[in-house]
């Protein structure tokens, strides 16, 4: 099941529709009041609205603690600015008025435990990366071999609760390495810190 929280009616409406011709099942609101409640009803994954985070920045982090995959949707020109709102929880990015089937297999990464970013969004991100690169590099070799394990563990799209539980430690220990490599990466965010790994070479997509 995959909720839907957005202020247009006319894209719940077309997002349910693409996800339902997957046999997916969908619940939705436009209310903003009801997001909290989407989700307490524990969906697999949520498309949430990236204009919502300006009524609550602790969406994304309550979804986390739910482990609920969030997909932001995202409109062309906040590309650039995109990374700053993000937070821990969200594992892909959706341009507004991107193709709905990208939609679909963004959702459905999602739902597989894997991060996907739609292609209008890539180039925009990726370019506000480009000039981190170097101070990316030089702080590389500061993490620890437990630190590398888990950015990797990240760029497979694991949550917190995987890596624990793969790695025989508590979820608040988990956090704490995440935070450190956030620290020495230079980064806001799981996904930047991710991204800043691939481009250095210190992490490979398999």
């Amino acid at each position: 099941m995959v909720a839907i929280a957005d202020r247009t009616p006319m894209f719940l409406a077309g997002a349910t529709a693409v996800l339902e011709a997957s046999d997916t099942d969908v619940i939705f609101t436009s209310n903003t009041d009801e997001v909290e409640d989407l989700l307490g009803k524990s969906p697999d994954a949520m498309i949430l609205d990236a204009r919502l985070l300006s009524l609550g920045s602790d969406l994304c982090l309550r979804a986390a603690e739910l482990s609920i995959p969030v997909v932001l949707v995202v409109s062309r020109d906040d590309a650039e600015h995109m990374l700053p709102g993000m937070t821990e929880g969200v594992v892909g990015l959706w341009e507004r008025d991107g193709d709905p089937s990208e939609l679909q297999r963004i959702v459905l990464a999602a739902l597989g435990g894997e991060s996907m970013v739609s292609a209008e969004l890539g180039a925009a991100l990726l370019n506000r990366l480009s000039n981190a690169g170097d101070a990316a590099r030089a702080t590389m070799g500061r993490l620890t071999a437990r630190e590398k394990e888990i950015l990797n563990m990240m760029a497979d799209g694991a949550g917190n609760r995987a890596i624990a539980d793969a790695l025989f430690i508590s979820e608040n220990t988990v956090r704490n390495h995440v935070r450190n490599v956030l620290d020495k990466l230079q980064a806001r965010t799981r996904t930047e810190a991710v991204v800043r790994a691939i481009k250095t070479g210190l992490v490979r997509l398999k």
